[in-house]
């Protein structure tokens, strides 16, 4: 592609992204952390009304740590997606995530998992778990 082409696409693209008149998908961002049984979680999540992505790790009480990125949709006041993240900075593995979004906190459920064609997802029609008792439950925090 001739430069002054490249421009001219780049202009375009700039322009019709600044002339969108619907900006529902605008991501939002917040910073969480919560604690459960001695592990510590921060997540900091980018939001629209639809998707959802940013970043998870998980401290089990200080000795290991799963962490990397979280990606999915919205559904109503539940995101839905995946988590995939370095485990023990050994492996890269993939799990499915859901987090529950309440007023000021933010839930991360459990729920069983199936493979189907070598992607984890929740087993449809098994509901998924949000026991704060048992949960991570997290809190916005105030980004430094």
């Amino acid at each position: 592609m001739k430069p002054t082409n490249m421009l001219t696409f780049f202009a375009l693209l700039v322009i019709s992204c600044n002339n969108s008149s619907d900006r529902s998908n605008t991501l939002a961002y917040k910073t969480y952390k919560a604690y459960n049984n001695g592990d510590t979680a921060t997540a900091i999540i980018y939001h629209s009304k639809e998707m959802f992505k940013g970043t998870l790790e998980i401290q089990y009480k200080g000795t290991y740590k799963d962490s990397g990125n979280v990606k999915g949709v919205v559904k109503g006041d539940t995101l839905i997606g995946e988590f995939h993240f370095l485990a023990y900075k050994l492996a890269w593995h993939r799990k499915p995530v859901a987090f529950l979004m309440k007023k000021n906190r933010m839930v991360m459920g459990q729920g069983l998992t199936k493979l189907t064609v070598g992607i984890p997802h929740f087993y449809p029609g098994v509901p998924v778990d949000f026991n704060e008792k048992e949960r991570f439950v997290f809190f916005p925090i105030e980004p430094r």
